[in-house]
């Protein structure tokens, strides 16, 4: 064999170790993409929830009843997933100044809302508003002997946001 063909042999032998050995590999496929199931879209809409938290003349602290209220409505909706947000919607009795009881009732619908985060709600599905006196279930003569129904003003109520 001359030189030259000895040189060729040689550049093809490091040119085939190069490339593999003359074995071509086969590329790695990519890696398969994530499957990405969205939910079908829902109908959301507001719910008004039948619950009431009473509150004292002037008073925003939750009592042992209405906290043992408040851990039964957390346990019920934990065993949802249609609920989206929580609307905690504080009210007054029409007593007193107004600006007053706007005040009290959003320091209700606060007081209500933290007791939830403790409950495990997470804080950013909660909105808290307050109503004021704005909103009375019954009407009320203002004096020391109040009815029961009377009372019902100092509360607080729910709504959800659900998807349908």
């Amino acid at each position: 064999m001359n030189r030259f063909a000895m040189v060729l042999i040689g550049l093809a032998a490091v040119a085939l170790a190069a490339c593999g050995g003359g074995q071509q590999e086969a590329e790695e496929p990519p890696p398969p993409q994530p499957v990405v199931v969205q939910a079908p879209p829902c109908a959301e809409s507001w719910v008004h929830m039948p619950m009431l938290i009473t509150f004292p003349t002037s008073g925003s602290t939750i009592d042992a009843q209405n906290r043992e209220i408040l851990r039964e409505m957390v346990r019920s909706a934990q065993a949802r997933n249609d609920i989206r947000r929580v609307r905690v919607e504080g009210h007054t009795d029409t007593c007193g100044n107004e600006l007053n009881n706007q005040v009290l009732s959003q320091n209700r619908a606060v007081s209500v809302a933290n007791e939830l985060v403790l409950m495990g709600v997470p804080r950013e599905m909660i909105d808290t508003i307050g109503y004021g006196s704005q909103q009375p279930r019954a009407n009320e003569s203002c004096g020391r002997q109040q009815t029961l129904s009377e009372q019902t003003n100092r509360r607080v109520e729910f709504s959800l946001l659900v998807c349908h």
